[in-house]
């Protein structure tokens, strides 16, 4: 009921919005990882064209690169929105990672009174004051200092500052104010390319005051435990830089702006006196660039948030109050965790927020901008006593090298742990809110671990034999060396297949699928040789069982497997070159989409059909060999001189006799829950009565009626009333949905039988 809102006689006019409409699905959107000859590293991004691909990846000029190039360029062949990212050569996690981690400590100093900065600006426990931060030092810490720094056993916190030359041991880290710790592990090279900090306070908010928070780049060119006191930084040149470090009144694009802009809120009141801006930076060379060498820039990570332990605000979903707190701010960052010291962030006392919500503890970022402002009210400190505090910390308005420094190059092609890097390469798109993704490819990473790790090799070479890989073409029971082949593979398959699975099963998406290959040995031997070309050989032992192997522990239905691999034109080779099959048929899935639904069986001379750039395919299984394949859940590529290639099956790796061991339905899942997931969240917070979960029935019934519409499902029902949301549950704050569906299936066999009758037959007698 409406609620009136006006105390004498009149008209109160009242809008309430029940037109919330679920979103659909639109179009397919596949992730490919891989490595390339050239581009930005550890980074996604969104590839429409040939020319694109080329212009930022650059030229294939190895096995490994061939199998990403040529992988997108399939998918660039298909309606899909292609989201790739490149794996970074170099040995274990790869250039631009370490096997360190590392700390930005700031040196920070209190202002109080002109006398507190006489006795040195070091306590930290009065209940008022202004905390001035200055120039980082920077620690490499190991992996277990790294740890014990999280937990609080590295160092004790302080309740007494000190200045920069103070901070010149793990040990002192405590007398700091603000740590920023690097837990990515990355590090610079010597072009300074790597991930950059900075820092600024509320004082530069204003749109009508220059943007000058941030004015020159600091980086590190030497390798040292400590840099910022004995061995300092190195400044960028300011010509490398392909964008502005800071500018003038107004919109113009830089660093101090986006700095300045980190939230889409106001924070430039006395009330937000105590709030940091941190932003993550990513400097890599510019993919634009006309110069022979530019550093552009990408905002890895925004964090903003207050000082004070205590702080809360509102929450954008609605209900209670969530933490303002700057350490919780860095919850979803992948790059930083941040660290307050505790005698100035209230964590001993109490909140420093006045009846009027004012901060009693003031936090300013030192730079040449606030000396020069000469502004005491905005700064909290005259301007002579910031001129002495920053002889003793200096100034903090530059982006800071998070990480060390690191001499290694990408002109070895060490492929380094594939696993790691293709973790954290799937990482970066694991967020469902930012990045649709409904399929990713393998295209043909376990291959290449296979290989490399087998042969001892630190680059990959596809035309070199393996000859182990033949302890899988075997019906016994593998020998270790068999066994070592498929843990190796598996390896890499869990990381795509965990990404890929339930939130509560691994931690991953929970709203996609992945697409693995058979390892390239098993079908193709040395440059261009089919396994079945050799008379010796026959599809039993060499193809079924060795791909049988390979995927005999897995069990899942967020994956598929095709058996083959195929054949493309490498136009920079000037020959046909072998590539993983997993792009070609993620290019079907995109087509399949787009003709019709992702509940449509991708499989079939109707929505099957390979096309795009492939000439040829690995194995081309007849009737019986097909069969041996689907009863192992191996989809079996063919190829018809009429209808040409087209794929011939849509299991998924699910070992279970249930309706998800096919793609189709799997895929139908996803469709459905997707949009589910999105509509729901806007119920969160709302009074578990029947008029929402009425509501709720309502926005969920068109997207099961256009599936069910649409081929999609034979029936459903949407279970949302006192009969699962008992008194119970709704005591537990839960309003429970249950949906049941009837999944389409597909007709695969097609049995067709032909009768012979007498001339004088009743044919309804014989069909009744």
């Amino acid at each position: 009921m409406a609620t009136r809102t006006i105390l004498s006689p009149g008209v109160s006019i009242i809008e309430r919005d029940l037109s919330l409409i679920a979103p659909q699905n639109v179009g397919t959107n596949i992730f490919i990882a891989g490595y390339a000859s050239q581009g930005p590293t550890d980074e996604v991004l969104k590839i429409t064209s040939r020319d694109e691909l080329l212009q930022i990846y650059g030229t294939p000029s190895n096995s490994a690169e061939r199998y990403f190039y040529h992988g997108v360029r399939e998918l660039l062949n298909s309606p899909a929105s292609i989201y790739t990212s490149r794996l970074p050569y170099g040995a274990a996690a790869g250039s631009g990672f370490g096997s360190n981690y590392s700390a930005l400590v700031y040196p920070t100093l209190a202002y109080t009174s002109a006398a507190s900065m006489s006795a040195g600006g070091t306590d930290f426990t009065a209940a008022s004051a202004t905390y001035v931060l200055g120039e980082p030092v920077q620690m490499v810490l190991t992996e277990d200092e790294y740890f014990q720094a999280q937990e609080g056993s590295l160092f004790t916190w302080s309740s007494q500052g000190t200045n920069q030359a103070g901070l010149s041991a793990l040990s002192q880290i405590g007398k700091a104010g603000l740590v920023v710790l690097n837990k990515a592990q990355t590090t610079i090279n010597s072009q300074f390319e790597g991930y950059y900090i900075g820092v600024a306070d509320n004082t530069g908010i204003n749109p009508n005051s220059l943007h000058n928070s941030i004015i020159g780049a600091k980086s590190v060119s030497l390798s040292s435990d400590i840099i910022g006191l004995t061995n300092g930084y190195t400044d960028i040149p300011t010509g490398t830089l392909q964008f502005n470090l800071s500018s003038g009144v107004g919109y113009s694009a830089s660093i101090s702006q986006v700095m300045e802009n980190l939230t889409d809120y106001n924070i430039d009141g006395r009330e937000d006196d105590d709030v940091l801006n941190v932003g993550v930076f990513k400097l890599r060379k510019s993919l634009y660039a006309t110069a022979a060498y530019k550093l552009d820039y990408v905002l890895e990570d925004r964090m903003v948030g207050s000082v004070d332990s205590y702080r809360t605000q509102l929450n954008p979903l609605g209900g209670p109050s969530v933490s303002f707190f700057l350490e919780s701010a860095d919850t979803n960052s992948r790059n930083v965790e941040i660290l307050v010291n505790p005698y100035i962030s209230n964590k001993y006392s109490t909140t420093s927020l006045d009846a009027n919500g004012i901060p009693s503890k003031k936090f300013r970022v030192l730079t040449n901008a606030l000396i020069a402002s000469n502004d005491v009210t905005k700064s909290g400190v005259p301007t002579a006593s910031l001129s002495a505090i920053a002889a003793k910390i200096g100034y903090a308005d530059n982006l800071y090298p998070l990480g060390a420094y690191s001499d290694s190059s990408l002109t070895t092609k060490l492929l380094g742990s594939i696993p790691s890097k293709l973790e954290r390469a799937l990482e970066a798109v694991k967020n469902d809110e930012i990045y649709d993704i409904d399929v990713v490819v393998e295209a043909g990473l376990g291959t290449i671990y296979c290989a490399t790790e087998e042969l001892g090799t630190t680059f990959y070479d596809d035309t070199v034999i393996v000859p182990s890989m033949s302890a899988l073409q075997t019906s016994n029971d593998l020998d270790g060396t068999g066994q070592n082949i498929r843990a190796n593979y598996s390896t890499v398959f869990n990381v795509f297949e965990n990404f890929c699975n339930l939130p509560s099963n691994t931690g991953g998406r929970g709203d996609c699928v992945v697409i693995a290959d058979p390892i390239r040995h098993i079908m193709i031997k040395g440059k261009n040789t089919k396994t079945l070309s050799d008379r010796s050989t026959n599809f039993q032992q060499h193809i079924y069982w060795a791909i049988r192997h390979q995927f005999e522990l897995e069990n899942t239905s967020y994956a598929a497997v095709y058996g083959n691999w195929a054949q493309v034109y490498d136009e920079f080779l000037g020959d046909k070159i072998w590539v993983p099959f997993s792009s070609v048929a993620g290019a079907t899935f995109a087509r399949n989409d787009a003709a019709e639904f992702p509940w449509s069986a991708p499989a079939g001379y109707t929505r099957g059909l390979v096309s795009g750039n492939v000439v040829n395919i690995a194995i081309t299984p007849n009737q019986k060999q097909r069969d041996e394949l689907y009863k192992s859940n191996i989809n079996p590529v063919l190829f018809s001189p009429s209808q040409g290639m087209a794929i011939f099956g849509q299991k998924t790796l699910s070992r279970k006799p249930s309706s998800f061991d096919r793609i189709n339905v799997r895929r139908l899942f996803l469709a459905l829950e997707r949009p589910t997931k999105k509509a729901s969240i806007f119920y969160v917070f709302e009074p578990n009565n029947e008029f929402t979960r009425t509501r709720f029935i309502n926005t969920l019934t068109p997207i099961f009626e256009y599936a069910k519409n649409n081929n999609g499902l034979y029936d459903y029902l949407i279970v949302c009333d006192e009969r699962n949301n008992t008194p119970e549950v709704i005591d537990a704050n839960e309003l429970k949905c249950d949906i049941y569906i009837k999944s389409v299936r597909t007709a695969e066999f097609i049995i067709v039988t032909f009768t012979s009758t007498r001339t004088d037959a009743n044919f309804q007698e014989l069909i009744g």
